[in-house]
């Protein structure tokens, strides 16, 4: 029989002790039920039977040692030996697995603080989970308690359902949109319910000081100075609104207000929104004041019943205006020096004045060859005012009824004026034609203002073809009316200068050209016959000369270019070598 050194037979049994605890805590560990799936198995394996393992396994590792090392089949080590007391190395064995079992607590206490900081955490998320859960129930139980009362047949808890309602959009970032659509919804229930123009209605004024105050209270809340609701899209289709100032509010992506009742002034300020607004088929009671936005590219305000002034303004018109089948009871004013756009104004009915235009400074319709049409075709108003136009429209007046006041502009384009009737009174004082002016069947007043009319020949010619009344009042005035002829091909100054381009500096052709252009862009209407225009010109070359510092011989010889070229007056270089 095979005798095993008991170092050996130490260092096997304590392995394969070793070996089976671990096999039975790892065992114990993959069964134990937890609250965590994922804690370390250390924290689910029985402590003794682990500090055991590892005691076990520092015995075993301490004899093969001895036995590998010194020889020391039966933990005897040889003289020659020089090591310490094995009394020592049995102390520092014990010592060994003591700290070994203190480290596997160490690690075993650690994790165990770890898993339950984790499982604090998870508990305190919960916690957090369930307070956000509960307080968005309380919300919602809020909001349909403010709901049943906005169902109410009394306007009193209406209203007091929508301040609730209100209140609820401020504390309630997540249901901000929720509050604002059923609002909206309620207005357009309301407008859809009452009759606002039924004076013995008595509801009705119960009605109205709800929709004053739900109004006033949602366009507080859009406006840019109260962030908390942010609305981008302003859907107030088919609603009824009180006061609707939209002053304070500004970058909405969409105004929708068509279809709608005003019950007061309706003003929408330039900035409102970022692309056009939609105005179909709404009803006012009071004024509309609108700014143009300059990006926009339309307006449409089809439809339109107003009981005040229309009052639509901005520097430049840069879209088309469709307005046809308006009805309103005041003015309506296109403010504007420059027009990008068409308008459509027909069927319209204006009891007061339809101006168009600046009141203060010359306007334009598009530039050059570019066509802007403004009809009115069939439509009726008090007067209809186009003055000071240094470029006008494509105009056609077909149908349309009421006083014209076409004075101090300038047609490039036909004028078509079929049908119209302006018994009421027809001012063209200095206004001038250079296409076609159709008057076939129109009624005019006995007293039509021509003093200064300049007509073309195709406008002469138009004017002949028609057939109306007052006809002979054109081809055949009398003499206290003054009819002029109009060269239509315009102030062609660049032919002029081309003469004498070759003969002057760049420079001073640069000056000139510049300064050409400025005063072909305000033109007047009779610069033919106006001496004050050629003093102008003659001005302007001189400032030229002198920004280019030419010579008095080239500042001359442009001056005679542009007055044999365009036919200048004249006496005007004898009133310019006077001053």
């Amino acid at each position: 029989m095979i005798e095993w050194p008991t170092t050996l037979l130490t260092a096997a049994i304590c392995t394969v002790l070793c070996a089976l605890l671990i096999a039975a805590v790892a065992r114990i560990a993959s069964k134990a039920k937890i609250s965590q799936e994922n804690e370390p198995w250390l924290l689910r394996a029985p402590l003794l039977p682990l500090v055991l393992a590892v005691i076990f396994g520092l015995v075993g590792l301490y004899s093969l040692l001895l036995l590998v090392a010194f020889n020391a089949k039966d933990f005897s080590l040889p003289a020659t030996a020089n090591v310490a007391n094995p009394v020592l190395v049995a102390a520092t064995l014990i010592a060994g697995a003591l700290t070994a079992a203190y480290a596997v607590l160490r690690l075993r206490a650690h994790l165990l603080a770890e898993a339950r900081g984790k499982l604090d955490a998870g508990e305190g998320e919960r916690a957090a989970q369930k307070h956000q859960t509960d307080h968005e129930s309380a919300l919602i139980d809020r909001f349909f308690k403010a709901v049943s009362l906005l169902a109410d047949d009394h306007s009193i808890s209406r209203i007091a359902g929508s301040h609730l309602v209100l209140v609820l959009g401020d504390e309630w970032k997540n249901g901000t949109q929720r509050c604002f659509d059923v609002l909206v919804s309620h207005l357009r229930g309301l407008h859809e319910k009452t009759d606002f123009d039924d004076p013995a209605a008595s509801s009705a004024r119960g009605v109205r000081e709800e929709v004053r105050l739900i109004t006033a209270e949602l366009l507080r809340r859009l406006s840019s100075q109260n962030p908390g609701w942010n609305i981008r899209s302003g859907d107030f289709q088919g609603v009824v609104l009180g006061d609707a100032d939209f002053s304070g509010v500004s970058g909405l992506s969409a105004l929708d207000l068509s279809h709608s009742r005003i019950l007061g002034d309706l003003r929408l300020p330039v900035g409102v929104t970022e692309g056009p607004m939609k105005l179909l088929q709404v009803t006012c009671d009071g004024d509309v004041e609108i700014q143009w936005t300059p990006s926009w590219s339309e307006l449409n305000m089809t439809a339109m019943v107003v009981a005040g002034t229309v009052s639509l303004t901005g520097e430049k018109l840069g879209g088309a205006l469709t307005a046809q089948q308006l009805h309103i009871s005041g003015d309506l004013v296109l403010g504007f020096e420059e027009f990008q756009g068409d308008l459509l104004l027909d069927g319209s009915e204006v009891q007061g004045e339809i101006h168009v235009g600046s009141q203060t400074l010359h306007s334009r319709f598009g530039t050059g060859d570019e066509r802007i049409s403004l009809s009115l075709a069939d439509s009726s108003f008090g007067t209809f005012i186009l003055r000071n136009s240094a470029w006008g429209p494509l105009l056609n007046l077909s149908g349309a009824s009421g006083a014209v006041d076409l004075s101090d502009s300038r047609f490039p384009f036909e004028v078509t004026a079929n049908q119209l009737d302006a018994s009421a009174g027809l001012n063209l004082i200095r206004a001038r034609f250079d296409d076609a002016f159709v008057l076939d069947r129109a009624s005019l007043a006995e007293e039509i203002k021509t003093e200064g009319l300049q007509l073309s020949a195709l406008a002469r010619n138009a004017i002949e073809s028609s057939d109306f009344a007052l006809r002979d009042r054109f081809i055949a005035p009398p003499e206290k009316i003054v009819i002029q002829d109009v060269d239509a091909s315009g102030f062609n100054w660049m032919s002029a200068v081309e003469l004498v381009r070759d003969n002057i500096s760049a420079e001073f052709i640069s000056h000139i050209e510049e300064r050409m252009t400025a005063i072909a862009k305000d033109l007047p209407l009779d610069w033919q016959n106006r001496e004050t225009f050629t003093s102008l010109v003659m001005r302007e070359v001189s400032r030229a000369a002198a920004q280019a510092d030419a010579p008095d011989t080239d500042t001359q010889l442009v001056k005679n270019a542009l007055r044999l070229s365009l036919r200048l007056v004249s006496a005007a270089e004898e009133h310019l070598e006077q001053l």
